[in-house]
């Protein structure tokens, strides 16, 4: 009987790494952008209507986590407002990391202006993405979409949560 024992104790250790193992992989994967923005202008009124204009957004990023950990993205936006409330036009950037390169475009997105007693205090942006192209390590990202969300951490600086669909 103790013969037995060991064989089934092995499948069952086998099936429960196996079970570990697919949850992990099912877990969605997050990191996060470091970013600030760079050589970024004012809203620029349309002239058609109050409070409708648009601003033109570059920004370069670090990355932490995920795939291009430690690499360095570039990007840049561009947004329509209507007062406080903008929608993405367009959007889209590069990161690069030694060995690995991605190429992504921003798609349905938002931002918001948070506003106290007249005054803005901070934004939300969110929105999704697609990985266009992506080579070396980053390959497993080619043609993954993800969805986002953009928060101010500081003077000219805001912090980009992704999660891999």
């Amino acid at each position: 009987m103790k013969q037995l024992a060991k064989p089934l104790n092995v499948v069952a250790m086998g099936l429960l790494g196996l079970f570990v193992a697919s949850s992990s992989a099912q877990a969605p994967q997050t990191y996060r952008y470091l970013c600030q923005s760079v050589g970024t202008g004012p809203q620029e009124p349309l002239g058609d209507r109050d409070g409708h204009s648009v601003s033109v957004y570059s920004y370069s990023c670090r990355v932490e986590g995920g795939p291009l950990d430690g690499g360095v993205v570039t990007g840049s936006a561009i947004y329509e407002w209507d007062k406080t409330k903008a929608v993405g036009l367009t959007g889209n950037g590069v990161v690069r990391r030694p060995g690995a390169m991605a190429v992504f475009q921003l798609s349905d997105f938002t931002n918001a202006l948070t506003v106290v007693d007249g005054k803005v205090t901070g934004f939300l942006a969110a929105g999704h993405g697609t990985y266009k192209l992506a080579t070396g390590a980053a390959a497993p990202l080619g043609g993954r979409t993800y969805t986002y969300t953009g928060r101010p951490n500081g003077p000219g600086q805001f912090t980009v949560d992704i999660k891999l669909d």
